[in-house]
């Protein structure tokens, strides 16, 4: 037994089938008509058909049948051979679909779970690097750099160069930061507004924290 098949038997499809069944596109009478087949199925029915269905369900034969067809098209019941060669109905195509789809989602809940490993990365480095802990608004600057789409390598950069000048200081950081950018935006197009953008961005922040980040020489520049 392959660990598919292992899982399978442990995970309760029905139940999946329920949670899922709108992101796979199913009816209500669809799902209904699933869970008479595997009844039908648990019962000895081998081979269910929609004539079968129709002595046990509400729905109307043609009903049956369209739904039936629909369930056959989509792989989510299928009529397959068995060890003697006679013809069963299988949902197992239907139970494989709901384990992707349960793996899929576990894997998504796990990612989101896990601490981010980059952010936290940066700020033990920093830690390290000032030989202290950070200071709130000092993980909330780390934080917006990333958030803006510098890399964690360009603000290693930028604290590498800080540091070389014996200068322990977010602020002086962020200012080699933004000036990076201004080179890079004014490379690429012979111009930028960046630097009204950011120090007016800038400005605001300070107003809201009451910190005074840019010099006055700095907003004459």
């Amino acid at each position: 037994m392959d660990k598919n098949q292992s899982l399978l038997k442990n995970l309760d499809w029905k139940a999946l089938l329920l949670e899922n069944y709108r992101d796979l596109m199913l009816t209500e009478n669809q799902v209904m008509l699933i869970l008479m087949c595997d009844l039908c199925i648990n019962n000895g029915e081998t081979l269910v058909t929609p004539d079968a269905l129709s002595l046990k369900m509400t729905l109307d034969f043609k009903e049956i049948d369209k739904l039936y067809a629909a369930l056959l098209k989509k792989g989510f019941i299928s009529i397959v051979d068995d060890a003697s060669g006679h013809q069963i109905t299988s949902l197992d195509g239907l139970k494989s679909i709901l384990l992707e789809a349960f793996l899929t989602n576990f894997a998504k809940k796990k990612e989101a779970d896990k601490p981010d490993s980059v952010q936290n990365s940066l700020f033990a480095t920093f830690e390290n690097r000032f030989g202290r802990p950070l200071t709130y608004i000092e993980l909330e600057t780390i934080q917006t750099w990333l958030d803006e789409g510098n890399s964690p390598e360009k603000i290693i950069q930028a604290l590498d160069e800080a540091m070389s000048k014996r200068i322990e200081n977010i602020r002086y950081i962020d200012k080699i930061l933004l000036e990076r950018r201004q080179a890079e935006e004014f490379s690429k197009e012979g111009a930028t507004t960046i630097s009204k953008n950011w120090r007016n961005n800038l400005e605001e922040t300070q107003k809201i924290i009451g910190l005074n980040w840019v010099d006055k020489d700095d907003k004459d520049k």
